[in-house]
């Protein structure tokens, strides 16, 4: 009798056992990350006193994003890193764009905050 508790006991553990298996696909479960790219045009060379249009192309799989939360460039004077000036986007139909006023003769930085579908980039 002993036998068989011990032969019932040892089967029951096995079938328990072989239950409880890793999915070898357990990350696809989760949510994956469909990470956004920007192609940011702006002109090589501005000229002092003038006001520009920037544009940026948001992708998304290879698929323009029209419905972006925000979109927005900000620009400052690399001698003057606090005084940033910010110009909001539109989408026209195809890009964002947005109007920036160069005031003075000097280097740049110019910095596109998107957010969209979930996904926050920064390219510079």
């Amino acid at each position: 009798m002993n036998k068989w508790k011990m032969s019932g006991l040892v089967i029951l553990s096995t079938l328990l056992l072989s239950a409880c298996s890793v999915n070898s696909n357990a990350d696809q479960l989760y949510k994956q990350p469909k990470p956004l790219s920007a192609h940011v045009m702006i002109p090589e060379n501005i000229e002092p006193q003038s006001t520009q249009v920037l544009e940026v192309h948001v992708m998304q799989e290879n698929k323009t994003v029209d419905d972006a939360k925000i979109v927005q460039f900000k620009v400052w004077k690399k001698d003057a890193p606090g005084k940033v000036e910010t110009a909001k986007a539109h989408y026209d139909g195809s890009m964002y764009k947005a109007k920036a006023t160069f005031n003075e003769d000097g280097i740049y930085y110019i910095k596109t905050d998107i957010n969209a579908r979930g996904e926050h980039i920064l390219p510079t």
